[in-house]
């Protein structure tokens, strides 16, 4: 029984001995495994840095150009107001009154 006691141990020490030695180099293949997707992704990286930058400058472009369009639709409207207020002036004013007034009658 003593015998089979220390087989039964030393089998138990053997197997996780064994899955240590698995388990580091599983993890020596995964490093390796990263390790070269790193090293292949660096083309790739600094070509879509390049990408991103023109992306950007576009972006840019485009922000100022739908600036100077909300610029200038601004002053469009400022304008039309400025119109409307004058036809305001206009229509109000005591001789177009009188004109109108006396265009009733004339009639």
């Amino acid at each position: 029984m003593g015998t089979t006691a220390l087989i039964v141990f030393l089998a138990s020490l053997a197997a996780g001995f064994l899955c240590l030695v698995v388990l580091v180099w599983s993890a020596l293949r995964i490093y390796r495994t990263v390790r070269y997707a790193y090293k292949d992704s660096q083309p790739w990286m600094s070509l879509f840095k390049e990408y991103a930058g023109t992306l950007t400058d576009t972006a840019n472009l485009m922000e100022e150009r739908v600036q100077g369009i909300s610029r200038t639709g601004q002053e469009i409207r400022e304008r039309m107001d400025d119109i409307q207020d004058a036809i305001e002036e206009l229509r109000s004013h005591p001789l177009l009154r009188t004109a109108r007034f006396a265009g009733r009658f004339r009639r």
